[in-house]
């Protein structure tokens, strides 16, 4: 089956769009209208962010609108444990795409620079306060990962679930990757609306298999469930 047919059987949005501007333009309309309200409901927003490249556009197309960025709490789904001006840093790649907007909203990094793990306890303390998160954008992989949340790593099956112990984790390193901080199922799974960006025919292709595998093999499979809109772009 087709991603078009596989994501209303589950009920799930999907936005397609022809170009990377189409693309970045109608996500960034999507989080801004969300977010005003949720200022309008609550007084304050809060957003969390995916890492990577496919973010960029949208980050500097949602930079340019207009918004009560000053009731408006920015965090991370996940993070590499590296300083903000690393250049692999997903903090420093949200920084510099949202510069105006950074001015005047509450930033709350993940890295804190003590460990991954103690970081991870002091952002999962944060969290709390956070909770649930009003507008979430998730990112994946080709390996089907979402956040930090990769196949094969220990404690999966609990970390992907809304039953999870805690609401953040620290992933360790290996030798493809630097260690980690994510947010667990126990927190994503709360998000008012969660937002999923793909970009590129071979991640269409990892998520069309993702909604007949386990989480084992692709943890987004975890996530495809309402209330999630996917938003697609071929390019990037």
């Amino acid at each position: 089956m087709t991603l078009q047919q596989l994501a209303p059987q589950r009920g799930l949005g999907l936005d397609e769009a022809q170009s990377i501007d189409e693309h970045a333009e109608r996500l960034a309309t999507r989080i801004a209208t969300a977010l005003s309200e949720a200022i309008e409901r609550n007084g304050r927003a809060v957003l969390a962010l995916s890492g990577g490249r496919s973010p960029v556009p949208v980050l500097a197309c949602l930079n340019r609108m207009e918004l009560d960025w000053q009731k408006v709490i920015i965090t991370l789904a996940d993070e590499r444990w590296v300083p903000q001006d690393h250049p692999d840093s997903n903090g420093g790649m949200v920084c510099r795409c949202l510069k105006d907007a950074m001015q005047l909203a509450r930033w709350e990094p993940m890295y804190r620079g003590q460990s991954p793990e103690q970081d991870a306890a002091e952002f999962d303390t944060l969290l709390q306060s956070l909770l649930p998160l009003d507008v979430l954008v998730l990112g994946m992989g080709t390996d089907g990962h979402t956040a930090s949340l990769f196949p094969g790593i220990d404690g999966l099956e609990t970390s992907v679930s809304e039953e999870a112990p805690v609401f953040c984790r620290a992933i360790p390193g290996n030798e493809e990757r630097l260690p980690r901080i994510t947010m667990t199922g126990k927190a994503l799974n709360q998000a008012a609306i969660r937002l999923l960006q793909i970009n590129g025919p071979q991640k269409r292709q990892t998520l069309t298999e993702a909604f007949s595998a386990s989480p084992a093999e692709r943890p987004i499979a975890a996530f495809l469930e309402p209330p999630m809109d996917i938003y697609y772009s071929p390019e990037g």
